[in-house]
């Protein structure tokens, strides 16, 4: 896994985030089996329901959102994320997992708000 893939995936999942493009978002979740927004949430573990969690981007006012890449090993991503809505910012961590054909197969996410 290099650092130029990780940055383009992130792009796309950024660009996907602003311009509300839900599909596009969820495509890269398409081998995905574990998938959890929080730790408080129930993980999805199919397709269809990560699809649908990125519908929501639909109805948010986004004024920020940015990704870091903290850390890369072997096929396990760790990106520091901001996120910004109306008046409320979110500052998390995402753990990604890619398998040998660059896929992801695992995303967790922690979050507090600022």
């Amino acid at each position: 896994m290099d650092r130029k893939y990780i940055e383009n995936w992130l792009d796309i999942l950024k660009e996907s985030w602003l311009n509300k493009d839900s599909n596009k978002a969820a495509s890269l979740f398409t081998n995905t089996n574990f998938y959890q927004e929080t730790p408080f949430l129930i993980p999805y573990t199919k397709y269809e329901e990560i699809a649908k969690e990125w519908k929501n981007i639909n109805n948010q006012d986004i004024k920020k959102l940015e990704f870091k890449i903290l850390a890369i090993d072997n096929n396990i991503v760790i990106v520091n994320w901001i996120f910004q809505r109306d008046v409320t910012e979110f500052d998390g961590i995402y753990e990604i997992k890619f398998n040998d054909n660059n896929e992801c197969i695992y995303f967790k996410s922690w979050e507090m708000e600022k």
